[in-house]
């Protein structure tokens, strides 16, 4: 991984020993950011640095660099985010039709990104609000060229608003594009742009569109519903998508709101307060409902809306920790500041110690769930810049949060974004990796315009905090701060005594020098039967799953009348425990689930498994003790196999088989070693390639997988009260 030259900073600690205070939430913020210009709009002129800094070295040097965009002498990047950005529009602006727009990622099959079948439904949103920055920087520095890239600008958003018959439009737009798009009409607006960008009658028709409805009702296909007839509400509800798109539709009604638009209204057919609130308020209430109800330790049930039993619920990962950030953030940008409450605020502060947890100085962000790739980092950063901005981090987490912010920004300058590729781009689908289909590769443009916002926006906050231009921590100071951290921290997401969650929901963080392993329990009901949710160590570089897939990564994997069960959910019992420096995990799984997404439960099978995981310095082991509930001479009792893999990083010639048929040890590689007991047989293979083609299970978002060791059993028995022991051992390398 590349690393930027360590830098010292003035605004720095004034004594290492400083960064030995354990951090702590407080409010120590000198009041949260607020004028009449959004601070996620682009600044107005060209910002002053500090002399004493290396400028360059700074969030705002990778994002906006130079006067001119250009990169900064010092500065370790290909080129600025703000430059990535022109690329594109002047991709789209060349291009004698748009619609006919290609960005080849060199696998022989280029994307017409920019037709109406790409499968991104926030297309528009997206060009609207990634364009804008340009459009506003040109203005602002008062570009000779502004004109003609105006046009353009006009020519496309026209374009893909069109309505052909009836209610369809040329381009999809829902729930996300709508709220990217009120955010760029907002900042246009913010900069006294909005009416000399677009029209009367195209703002018309963005009023009638730009709307939450598609989010609600019954319909729940991908359909745009229309909003209903004027003065008949809407029931809060009838969501009928996941529980985060509360927030996006508080977003797009607080943006309409702050453009003096008027919004639908709500109903509750179990609350009546909602009646009495705006669109905007309403919805922000329902939300918080929705994290206090479904989630004892304050994060939000990503599951919780399509499934209505206590068993069916809990999938948390990257959103249910994002939410409370989104939320925050949306509740700034609209100027509803006001409602920011000490609850929301609580669950912020959840979210910040969560992360706080993982961070480190490579800029790298959530290894498990879905979603992730260069979301998982920045994630990270959009949580902690929500909590700098609502005064929940100390000035010590404030400099953390922003060094790390700005190693998140130099990492996907230099790893996420590849200026090799045919058409220079974010890299999530090529070169070994993998992401889920909800990101397919028919969505790169978006990505890259959703991503880059992401960055712009946050700089913008981090300059109006006043760290325009800083230079981060040191990665010595930022480590020796990361050291302070505790050698493992358990975050309930559902804590044993909620009755109405009786499985165990958590993530145990285990630091082990630099490497930060993370060990998530999650139900995921609809996402259980993937890798990236198994109850499984994931670690950067060590171990990590292959997005909507499914194999059997270090669990114990049955196979038992031709069917496959895993032990992906049911978890009780959950207890942490550290002795002479281990940390110690055990927790029992109570039944085992058809390895099939969205499997009923009435197929689960009566076998149970205790597990113990231990974390020692370089070594990771595990041991399951599988049992049967079923009775003497059932078919359960017999006819049962059981497999468990490990897949590598390592370069599958310089990985060796050991001789005693059970081990593998591996070169040039985070790991070592890794070695199974109570298996019949296991084999070695190389896992990237089947038949001369990219193996599927071996694209993760990171990278590829090259080796797989394989491990199984013979058919045996499990009788009533008999048990069957399974152990592996993971050692590894310290990071460099």
């Amino acid at each position: 991984m590349l690393s930027p030259k360590k830098t010292t900073l003035a605004f720095a600690l004034s004594a290492a020993t400083a960064l030995l205070v354990a951090a702590c939430g407080g409010n120590t913020n000198d009041g949260s950011p607020g004028s009449s210009t959004s601070p996620t709009s682009p600044p107005t002129s060209t910002p002053t640095t500090d002399p004493t800094q290396n400028s360059a070295i700074s969030l705002h040097g990778i994002v906006y660099g130079s006067a001119d965009t250009s990169v900064p002498d010092g500065a370790g990047i290909p080129i600025t985010m703000m430059g990535q950005m022109r690329a594109l529009f002047d991709l789209i602006r060349k291009s004698p039709d748009f619609t006919q727009v290609v960005m080849d990622l060199g696998d022989g099959s280029p994307v017409h990104v920019l037709d109406t079948n790409t499968g991104d439904k926030f297309l528009p949103g997206k060009l609207a609000l990634g364009l804008s920055w340009i459009l506003i920087d040109m203005k602002t520095k008062g570009d000779p060229a502004y004109a003609d890239y105006l046009a353009t600008y006009q020519k496309i958003t026209t374009a893909m608003m069109t309505q052909m018959n009836g209610t369809d439009y040329t381009y999809a737009n829902t729930s996300w594009g709508e709220y990217y798009y009120l955010v760029a009409l907002n900042n246009f607006n913010a900069h006294g742009m909005l009416h000399e960008v677009f029209s009367d009658s195209m703002l018309a028709t963005l009023q009638t569109r730009l709307t939450f409805c598609d989010m609600f009702g019954a319909d729940a296909s991908g359909k745009t519903n229309t909003c209903p007839a004027a003065g008949t509400p809407i029931d809060v509800a009838s969501l009928n998508t996941a529980q985060n798109y509360y927030a996006v539709s508080y977003g797009i009604a607080g943006l309409r709101q702050k453009l003096g638009w008027s919004n639908p209204t709500f109903s509750s057919s179990t609350d009546a307060s909602v009646a009495t609130m705006g669109a905007r308020d309403a919805l922000l209430y329902t939300l918080t409902k929705h994290i206090r109800n479904d989630s004892t330790g304050g994060f939000s049930d990503e599951a919780s809306n399509t499934h209505t039993t206590y068993y069916d619920q809990a999938r948390y990962d990257r959103y249910s920790t994002l939410l409370i950030g989104e939320v925050t953030e949306r509740t700034l940008e609209m100027g509803n500041e006001a409602n920011l409450t000490p609850e929301l605020k609580s669950y912020l502060r959840k979210s910040v110690d969560l992360i706080l947890a993982q961070l480190n100085t490579n800029g790298q962000g959530f290894n498990y769930g879905r979603s992730i790739g260069p979301y998982g980092d920045t994630a990270f950063m959009e949580v902690l810049t929500a909590a700098a901005n609502a005064g929940v981090l100390t000035q010590q987490e404030m400099q953390v949060a922003y060094s790390y912010i700005y190693k998140a920004a130099y990492r996907y300058s230099n790893f996420w974004y590849d200026p090799t590729l045919p058409t220079p781009s974010v890299n999530m689908w090529v070169k070994g990796r993998g992401t889920d289909s909800y990101r397919g590769k028919p969505r790169v443009m978006g990505e890259n315009f959703s991503l880059l916002h992401q960055f712009m926006y946050v700089n913008a906050w981090w300059d109006k905090l006043g760290f325009n231009g800083k230079a981060p921590l040191s990665d010595a100071d930022m480590q020796t701060y990361l050291n302070t951290k505790p050698h493992y921290t358990l975050t309930w997401y559902n804590q044993p005594t909620d009755t109405a969650h009786p499985y165990s929901a958590a993530l145990i963080t285990v630091r082990d020098g630099k490497r930060v392993i993370n060990f998530n329990l999650s139900q995921a009901p609809d996402y259980n039967s993937y890798t990236p949710y198994y109850p499984v160590p994931s670690s950067d570089q060590l171990a990590y799953g292959t997005t909507d897939l499914a194999y059997a990564l270090l669990i114990p994997q049955v196979t038992y009348n031709s069917k496959t069960y895993i032990p992906v959910t049911y978890y009780k019992n959950l207890n942490v425990q550290e002795n002479n420096g281990e940390v110690v995990v055990t927790f029992d799984t109570t039944k085992f689930r058809q390895a099939a997404k969205n499997a009923l439960y009435t197929t689960d099978i009566d076998l149970q498994v205790h597990t113990t995981v231990t974390f020692s310095h370089g070594t990771i082991t595990r041991s399951d003790t599988m049992t049967s509930g079923a009775a003497t001479g059932s078919p359960l009792a017999g006819n049962l196999s059981v497999e468990t893999d490990f897949s590598s990083f390592a370069d599958f010639q310089n990985t060796t088989a050991g001789g005693d048929g059970f081990s593998v040890n591996y070169t040039n590689s985070a790991a070592t070693n890794y070695a199974t007991t109570g298996f019949d047989n296991c084999a070695l293979s190389q896992f990237d390639t089947v038949n001369g083609a990219t193996n599927p299970l071996s694209t993760t978002p990171i990278g590829q997988l090259h080796s797989n060791f394989v491990c199984k059993t013979n058919s045996f028995a499990l009788t009533g009260g008999a048990s069957r022991t399974f152990t592996w051992t993971l050692k590894y390398a310290d990071p460099a």
